[in-house]
């Protein structure tokens, strides 16, 4: 008799699948080391891998939080790495219009809102900023906005990992699930 296939983490079917597929998803280069809070399958972590400068010489941390209504509400992002980019607040909020509530579709998948994401962090979208002094300094004194910005990331950006520590990364990661 086949053995039935255990489910990633109890939770929402649609929650299962989701993490499934990002799981084994080896094309998003810019999103990596996936993980899933213990026991409780509506927090995920990453780390963000920008191929843009200033932002491809750091990474970082980011933190989905999915309502228990997920996917009839939209998850909410937070980079937990300070970052100088006109489109993320203080406090890590990304302003992101996938996520507003008038423009969320139940059928989006987190691959989709992850890549718009990383679009916005590779190419700031000052017309839908959080900040509009920073927007500003990014339309008309770009040189001043990449100054700042790359000071951050030297200062405040998490290690980059190197294709060898992704792939040790994975591997400790599969071990993990097969042993759950």
């Amino acid at each position: 008799m086949a053995k039935k296939e255990e489910p990633i983490m109890d939770g929402p079917k649609r929650m299962q699948n989701e993490l499934k597929l990002m799981i084994e998803d080896t094309q998003l280069l810019q999103f990596r080391c996936l993980e899933v809070e213990p026991d409780n399958i509506f927090k995920w972590y990453g780390l963000l891998m920008p191929i843009s400068a200033p932002y491809d010489k750091g990474a970082y941390k980011l933190e989905i939080d999915f309502p228990e209504q997920y996917p009839f509400k939209p998850p909410r992002l937070h980079i937990n790495t300070k970052i100088y980019h006109p489109n993320v607040n203080e406090r890590g909020q990304v302003c992101l219009p996938i996520l507003e509530s008038e423009h969320w579709l139940p059928t989006s998948r987190i691959e989709a809102v992850l890549n718009c994401l990383l679009a916005t962090i590779n190419d700031p979208q000052p017309d839908n900023a959080w900040s509009m002094d920073m927007a500003n300094e990014y339309r008309n004194d770009p040189k001043k906005f990449y100054k700042i910005a790359d000071a951050w990331v030297e200062r405040y950006s998490e290690h980059r990992p190197t294709d060898a520590e992704l792939v040790a990364f994975a591997r400790k990661r599969k071990k993990g699930m097969q042993k759950s």
